[in-house]
This record gives C-alpha cells, sequence and structure tokens, in this order.
C-alpha cells in the first residue's frame, strides 16, 4: 500500500511538472512571462528612483524598499500573490547591480 502511494506522489509531482512546463511554452504562459518581465523592468525604475532619494542605501533598506513598491503595485494591480512573490524575489537578486549604480552616482556627484 505505501508503496503504491509514494508511486502516485511521484506521478502526480511529475505531472504537476509537466503541467508547468506545458503552460510556460504555450501563448498564454508565454504572454504572462513577458508581462512579469514588464512589470519588473517599470518597478526597478521605480525603486533605483527611491534609491538616490535615500541617505544610505543598505540591504536591508533596500529588500523594504523592494516590498513597499511591489505590494503597492500589485495592490494597483490586483496581482496574484505568487507574481508578486516572483517580482519581489526577482528585484531582490538586483541588489548589486541597484548598489552599484547608487555608488556611482554618489561618487559622480561628490566630485
Amino acid at each position: 500500500m505505501e508503496n503504491k502511494f509514494k508511486k502516485g506522489l511521484i506521478l502526480g509531482g511529475l505531472l504537476a511538472v509537466g503541467a508547468a512546463i506545458g503552460f510556460a511554452f504555450t501563448k498564454p504562459g508565454q504572454e504572462l512571462t513577458e508581462d512579469i518581465k514588464d512589470d519588473a523592468k517599470k518597478l526597478a525604475k521605480k525603486i533605483k528612483k527611491a534609491l538616490h532619494k535615500m541617505e544610505d542605501v543598505t540591504k536591508e533598506a533596500y529588500d523594504d524598499l523592494v516590498e513597499k513598491v511591489v505590494d503597492e503595485y500589485a495592490a494597483k494591480k490586483e496581482l496574484a500573490i505568487d507574481i508578486k512573490d516572483t517580482l519581489v524575489e526577482t528585484l531582490r537578486r538586483e541588489w548589486h547591480a541597484m548598489e552599484e549604480q547608487y555608488n556611482d552616482l554618489k561618487d559622480e556627484i561628490a566630485d
């Protein structure tokens, strides 16, 4: 009995992965992916502007800012929670690039 249960779990997992991959290759799946990329670009610009107004930018402050900006955007656009979470994760991964741009601009202003 337990062996059948394990096989069922494995089969169910494989079917779920197959369905997700199949959805990603469909036209609606590709459109959704493009929409998320566009949303992330818009939000990155907004975050970048907000960073330049901050005195001291830390990873924690950046993460808080990302969360705030995405929450506001998600509420306006009525985004699903999983899409909102994807945007937060994507933008948080951009910390090093954002920090570098912030420091470069800060150095230019100081000169």
